[in-house]
């Protein structure tokens, strides 16, 4: 093997999840819950469209 051929990957940054063994209360975060956010996006959406709609009418 050739000097200097090696390769050294850097730490992940601070904060950042690691499968590390040593460290296993970290991985008990509990059951991961999900919360519907509503229609909102879809509301967003519409109005967006009905407003560039009235400006192209309008101009």
């Amino acid at each position: 093997m050739a000097p200097g051929s090696y390769y050294v990957q850097a730490p992940p940054p601070a904060g950042y999840p690691t499968r590390d063994a040593l460290n296993p209360a970290s991985a008990h975060h509990g059951p991961v819950e999900t919360k519907s956010k509503g229609d909102g996006f879809w509301k967003g959406c519409c109005a967006a469209l009905c407003c560039c709609c009235l400006l192209d009418a309008c101009f």
